[in-house]
């Protein structure tokens, strides 16, 4: 990229990096340079499986003690779970020697969550052996961490897959990036 004297064109500002974007932006770079990216888009009625997340949600706003909200992602990450046994190159990495896949056994999905300093991927362990309720609770918890900056080393290590979801901000389509040594997002 060039250097460029924005200053020579107007007034400008010059603002650091949060500390997640400075980490974030290499490694970011890194995947899209070095993992392929593909592209698929279809559509699915999902009218059904809504009702049921609904059921859900209103069920769970209604809990006496711990409210908390059933949105579509734990859903989706018990359905990444079961794909991912299903065809287990996907819940696989390419060992450093470049000579070997490493097939996990473990299901631990990432979900992308939007904080007010950048992207973080919380990452929720075990996801094959959890409950849809379960699922929505950890995640809930999670997220508030994340967007308070508490989020431990070790809750965002160790995914096996991600989910980078539209959710907030809607939409049909889109390419994420890969998070090496994930092989599919």
């Amino acid at each position: 990229v060039p250097t460029v004297d924005f200053a020579k064109f107007g007034p400008i500002e010059t603002v650091p990096l949060s500390r997640i974007k400075r980490i974030s932006g290499p490694r970011l770079h890194a995947s899209w340079v070095n993992v392929p990216h593909v592209t698929h888009c279809d559509d699915a009625d999902i009218t059904e499986l809504e009702a049921f997340r609904k059921s859900l949600d209103d069920e769970a706003k209604a809990d006496k003690k711990t409210p908390y909200r059933v949105s579509l992602l734990p859903l989706l990450m018990k359905a990444s779970a079961a794909t991912l046994k299903a065809f287990p190159a996907f819940n696989s990495a390419l060992a450093p020697a470049k000579d070997s896949l490493i097939y996990r056994h473990y299901w631990h999905i990432g979900v992308a969550v939007d904080t007010a300093d950048g992207l973080v991927v919380a990452v929720v362990k075990d996801v094959d052996q959890k409950g849809v309720l379960e699922l929505a609770r950890e995640l809930g918890a999670l997220s508030a961490k994340a967007r308070e900056g508490k989020l431990a080393p070790a809750e965002m290590q160790g995914a096996t897959f991600t989910i980078s979801s539209l959710g907030g901000i809607g939409g049909t389509g889109f390419t994420p990036f890969v998070h090496a040594p994930e092989v599919a997002i």
